[in-house]
């Protein structure tokens, strides 16, 4: 954005915006269900609840980001550009994103780590492999 390449800059934001979604979806369709059979008791800031909230607020976000860029890019005449709530906007953003993955690293990941057996990690890791071929992702089993 601070380049002035708008066109590049919603592409980049694209890609964040596909990236994280998908990431939200496996979290909760996939993950946090092994996470809730996982344990009887949820440490405090572990709770299933706080990851769907979080969800919530960073797709809530991210739309709005998306419609303002699109619309930026595509109407720049019509739509006030103020760099400086921008950037707060990101920088809320970014602390939002931050926030959640801690909280998967402190709560979610571990467990299921601890937790699952690892053929059933295996398969889990190829299922979404396979569900999100764009991704590219590989892992090293």
């Amino acid at each position: 954005m601070l380049k002035k390449d708008y066109e590049q800059a919603l592409l980049i934001f694209e890609r964040l915006y596909d990236i994280r979604t998908i990431h939200l979806k496996i979290m909760e369709e996939k993950l946090l269900p092994l996470y809730e059979s996982a344990l009887n008791e949820f440490p405090k800031g572990g709770k299933p609840l706080y990851f769907i909230r979080e969800k919530k607020l960073i797709l809530k976000d991210l739309n709005k980001q998306m419609r303002f860029l699109g619309q930026f890019v595509l109407h720049p005449e019509k739509v006030e550009l103020n760099l400086v709530k921008l950037f707060e906007e990101y920088a809320w953003l970014k602390d939002l994103l931050d926030h959640h993955d801690a909280r998967e690293k402190a709560f979610l990941f571990p467990t299921l780590e601890k937790e699952l057996p690892d053929e059933q990690k295996k398969n889990l890791l190829e299922m979404v492999a396979m569900d999100y071929p764009d991704l590219n992702l590989r892992f090293d089993l």
